[in-house]
């Protein structure tokens, strides 16, 4: 559906040009809506008027070149005047702040920025992801400084990095309103995107639809990395476990161990948690899953100590640093890998780190204080070990065997995915492979000298 030029709400302003902002943007643009982007990263904005992304998403590069061509899509460091948008769209960041309690800067700053030029009865949907009453204790009371009536909605973000363009034309928008005639013109906007609008009771339950959504998620994964964790006590693999288990059995689901991190998975538990404090609530299992997640650097450092059995380690080497490698990113907020890299220089005092991403670029990777390798192959070159942190595409076609033979001797190779299966490889080089949650079958594995 195309929006019609007589539409009274085709001018939009979308306030932060990140991730969820820009896909959002250029999906607008495509449905017809006249979109300005407000960014205050100057670096940004340029790339943006060039129509060039920031950031790798699968078939953004083009569509965004094409929308800004047509004049459809314009971005700014600047404020529309008033009246210039009747609608305002916040999607900045809301990073965790001491005691990991949401920081809530960037939307109180917008807030106040939106309440100089709102105009009566313009429509401001917050996107970002908040603690539950944000919306209500918060925002409403700084727009409210604007003396206009005005509608309010909070209409949460929910695609999958990778694929967001495809789901912001697909997926349900949730969308809760301050009234029901916010709630409905909201509705109306979005069903310009997406076909399937849901309608709930109000801010709240749309704030913690979101929240709960994401601490699922990371709830299943952190099951799924406990698994892990009894089976390399057990002595089995938990790949094996997890996937003949799933097999032809509906009721199970169990998705296979790994890292998570991201801007939501890392952050949304604890926002959930920020959302009950005070109100005689400690969420037990939200908790709990996080804290399993996050033990998997460590875990991960001490299982390859052991391995290595006390031999000097010179060189050591990552392969993936975004935060996911299924679907493609860029994306390094919230990676594993950051507090990877803080614990294998723990562990490994003496060795040189390397990383190598084929989504990354060299310059995010030197901000992680890395030596760059250009190649996966550039990587295994004379490493001690390997570790696999993302499932990339590119990683399941390299010839495991080859590259071990460009290995210090008798290294070892540690696969946070399990790309590979441990019962059947044997590398040379007495390079020693373990998947995670297969620790324990390190002792099946036949030493090939070569």
């Amino acid at each position: 559906m195309i929006v019609p030029v007589s539409y009274p709400d085709r001018r939009v302003c979308i306030i932060g040009l990140g991730y969820v902002g820009l896909t959002l943007a250029v999906a607008m643009a495509e449905a017809g809506f006249s979109v300005r982007g407000v960014e205050r990263n100057s670096e940004v904005v340029s790339a943006v008027r060039a129509g060039r992304p920031h950031f790798v998403e699968l078939g953004l590069a083009p569509r965004l070149d094409l929308q800004v061509a047509a004049g459809n899509l314009e971005a700014s460091m600047e404020w529309p005047a008033p009246g210039e948008a009747s609608v305002y769209i916040i999607t900045v960041g809301t990073p965790l702040g001491q005691n990991r309690a949401t920081n809530l800067e960037a939307i109180k700053d917008v807030a106040v920025n939106v309440s100089r030029i709102l105009r009566k009865g313009d429509l401001v949907v917050l996107r970002s992801t908040v603690r539950v009453a944000v919306c209500r204790d918060i925002v409403k009371p700084i727009l409210d400084n604007s003396g206009v009536a005005y509608d309010l909605a909070f209409c949460p973000e929910r695609t999958i990095e990778g694929k967001a363009l495809l789901e912001l034309r697909t997926l349900p928008q949730i969308i809760g309103g301050l009234n029901d005639e916010s709630a409905l013109r909201a509705s109306q906007l979005f069903n310009f995107l997406t076909p399937t609008t849901i309608r709930v009771r109000d801010l709240e339950t749309a704030e913690m639809i979101k929240l709960i959504n994401n601490t699922q998620r990371d709830l299943l994964f952190a099951f799924a990395n406990e698994v892990a964790e009894i089976c390399d006590a057990v002595g089995v693999s938990a790949a094996e476990v997890i996937n003949a288990g799933n097999m032809g059995y509906s009721r199970s689901f169990v998705p296979l161990p790994g890292p998570v991190g991201g801007p939501c998975l890392e952050k949304d538990p604890y926002i959930l948690a920020d959302s009950v404090k005070g109100r005689g609530r400690q969420p037990e299992l939200t908790l709990l899953g996080r804290a399993v997640n996050e033990r998997l650097p460590l875990k991960t450092v001490r299982s390859l100590q052991a391995v290595l059995d006390g031999r000097a380690v010179r060189r050591v080497a990552i392969a993936g640093l975004a935060f996911k490698g299924r679907p493609e990113t860029s994306d390094l907020r919230g990676s594993l890998a950051i507090p990877l890299i803080a614990e294998l220089r723990r562990g490994f005092s003496q060795a040189d780190v390397i990383g190598y991403d084929p989504a990354v670029r060299s310059g995010d990777i030197e901000s992680l204080g890395l030596t760059v390798a250009a190649t996966a192959e550039e990587a295994f070159v004379g490493a001690d070990c390997v570790v696999f942190q993302t499932n990339n595409r590119q990683f399941e076609g390299l010839d495991l065997a080859s590259l071990a033979l460009t290995m210090a001797r008798g290294g070892v190779v540690c696969d946070l995915w399990n790309q590979f299966d441990i019962a059947t490889i044997n590398l040379p080089n007495n390079v020693r492979y373990f998947g995670l949650g297969s620790f324990a079958l390190l002792k099946t594995q036949t030493l090939v000298d070569a």
